[in-house]
């Protein structure tokens, strides 16, 4: 017999934990991780544009890729 999920509430559950661990960390710790979470997204951009671009050149012009711009802030709204 196989156990059934509540999926809401074993998500509400899930993210009530992650608050309190949240809320209840030193805040200089949490600035780390916001940190190391950023270089990590720069980190994993900057990977998958070089696989477009090798991506692109293999293709020899026949598939051409087009890149995103990188015209928008960490937090999705775009520069001026």
């Amino acid at each position: 017999m196989t156990a059934r999920w509540d999926t809401p509430a074993a998500l509400t559950a899930l993210l009530d934990a992650l608050e309190s661990d949240l809320l209840g960390a030193p805040k200089e710790d949490v600035q780390a991780a916001l940190r190391e979470t950023g270089r990590a997204k720069e980190g994993a951009v900057r990977e998958i544009r070089s696989l477009l671009r090798d991506a692109e050149g293999d293709s020899n012009d026949q598939y051409p890729l087009s890149l995103p711009s990188d015209d928008h802030d960490d937090l999705g709204t775009q520069r001026h």
